[in-house]
C-alpha cells in the first residue's frame, strides 16, 4: 500500500488523484467536526469564505442551521459558533446543519476535491481512520491543514501517529519523504505541553482558549469516521 503524506495543501494542489484522502487539522477544525457530529449535528458543510456561510445559510434556512468558524482562531462576527470543540455541544448542535468556515481546515477539506473518498481525522478518531484507510486497500494521503500555509506540527504528529496505526494493520508501506518525517515525529507523544507550544497552540491559549488542547490532544476518543459525501460531511 502506498501512502504519502502532505504537510499543506499547496503541496498537492491538483495532484490528488483518485485516492483515499484523510484531511488533518488538530488544533482545532478537524478535531471539532469530528466531535460536532457525535454529538449529534445532523452534517456539516465546509465553505470556504464568510461571504458564501451566510449565503448558504441562507439557503438552507437559518431554523436548523448554525454558522461556525474563525478567522485567526477567533469567532467570526455574527456567527453562532467559532471553532472551540467545547462549544460544540450537544445542547447547542444536535440536529443542526452546521455550516462552517475556517483558516485552514475547511480550505483543506475542499483542496481535497477530487479524491475517491474524503476523511475527517484528528487525533480523536486516529485508530478509526487509520482501520477505515486499511480496510478500503486503495492508496491514501494524509493532508495536514497547516497554518497559513505552512508547516503545522501538530498535524504532522497526527499524520504520523495515523501512518503508525495504518503499517501496523498492513504491514510496510511505500510512501513519499513526508510519509517517513511524520512517522519519526510521530515518536512524540502529541500531549497537551507539545501542543501548546505550536504556534497555533500559543495562539489558542493568547485567546483565553487553552483547554481545548488538552481535549485535541486526547487520542482515540471516538470510534468514528466522519465522510465527506455530496459537500456535506456525516458519520
Amino acid at each position: 500500500m502506498r501512502l504519502d503524506v502532505a504537510f499543506t495543501p499547496a503541496e498537492v494542489r491538483g495532484a490528488i488523484g483518485k485516492r483515499v484522502v484523510v484531511v488533518i487539522d488538530v488544533l482545532r477544525a478537524t478535531t471539532t467536526i469530528v466531535h460536532a457530529l457525535v454529538n449529534g449535528a445532523r452534517n456539516v458543510l465546509p465553505v470556504a469564505g464568510v461571504d458564501e456561510a451566510v449565503r448558504k445559510a441562507d439557503e438552507l434556512g437559518r431554523g436548523d442551521v448554525l454558522l461556525c468558524g474563525e478567522r485567526d482562531a477567533v469567532k467570526i462576527s455574527g456567527f453562532q459558533l467559532g471553532n472551540s470543540p467545547l462549544e460544540f455541544t450537544a445542547e447547542r448542535v444536535a440536529d443542526k446543519t452546521l455550516v462552517m468556515t475556517t483558516t485552514n481546515g475547511t480550505a483543506a477539506i475542499l483542496a481535497a476535491s477530487g479524491a475517491s473518498a474524503i476523511y475527517v481525522g484528528a487525533l480523536v478518531n486516529a485508530s478509526a481512520v487509520a482501520n477505515r484507510v486499511a480496510d478500503s486497500g486503495s492508496d491514501a494521503l494524509l493532508l495536514c491543514a497547516g497554518r497559513e500555509g505552512e508547516f503545522a506540527l501538530e498535524d504532522a504528529i497526527c499524520a504520523g501517529r495515523i501512518a503508525r496505526r495504518i503499517e501496523l494493520r498492513v504491514g510496510a508501506l511505500t510512501g513519499n519523504d513526508g510519509l517517513r518525517a511524520a512517522m519519526v515525529m510521530a515518536t512524540r507523544a502529541p500531549t497537551s505541553r507539545v501542543l501548546s507550544r505550536t504556534s497555533a497552540g500559543r495562539r489558542i491559549v493568547e485567546i483565553g482558549n487553552g483547554e481545548d488542547i488538552a481535549f485535541c490532544a486526547h487520542e482515540d476518543l471516538y470510534d468514528v469516521v466522519p465522510v465527506l459525501d455530496e459537500q456535506r460531511i456525516r458519520l
